[in-house]
């Protein structure tokens, strides 16, 4: 009888950690599918809000006006990536359907260079290397981690 009731204890106390071991794992797998989630859902507000912009800019105009917005960010950690470009596209959404000769690169530059964010309780400064300005925006920006 008592052989039997500890493999009994033994064989739950398995189950147990077993479970708690597969736990972890799936909670590790959710927590990188709700980011990518995320980042989709992010990435189709602001190809919503670039439609809108555009229709309403576009209407019986014959100039250059900026289609897209495309920041570059050099950080190999992809959480501060998506949320410096998040904060770069929430920063410049103004920008969409504006005229090309009309922009202001050293405005822009003012804007994002040496600026600090807070992300996931750490500092990131930005630095712009450069901005190119056509139809398409484009803004390279190295983020670097301060401690």
């Amino acid at each position: 009888m008592n052989k039997i009731t500890s493999f009994v204890s033994v064989f739950l106390i398995g189950v147990i950690i077993g479970g708690s071991i597969v736990n972890v794992a799936n909670g590790i797998v959710i927590e990188k599918i709700s980011f990518e989630r995320d980042a989709y859902k992010l990435n189709n507000a602001a190809l919503n809000e670039k439609i809108e912009k555009l229709n309403e800019s576009l209407k019986n105009q014959s100039y250059r006006v900026v289609t897209d917005i495309k920041p570059y960010v050099s950080n190999s950690d992809s959480k501060i990536r998506i949320e410096v470009e998040k904060y770069i596209n929430e920063k410049l959404k103004d920008i969409y359907g504006k005229q090309v000769e009309k922009i202001n690169p050293d405005l822009i530059f003012n804007i994002f260079e040496g600026r600090i964010l807070s992300i996931e309780n750490k500092k990131v400064s930005l630095k712009v290397k450069y901005i190119v300005i056509n139809t398409t925006l484009e803004i390279y920006v190295t983020a670097q981690t301060k401690e």
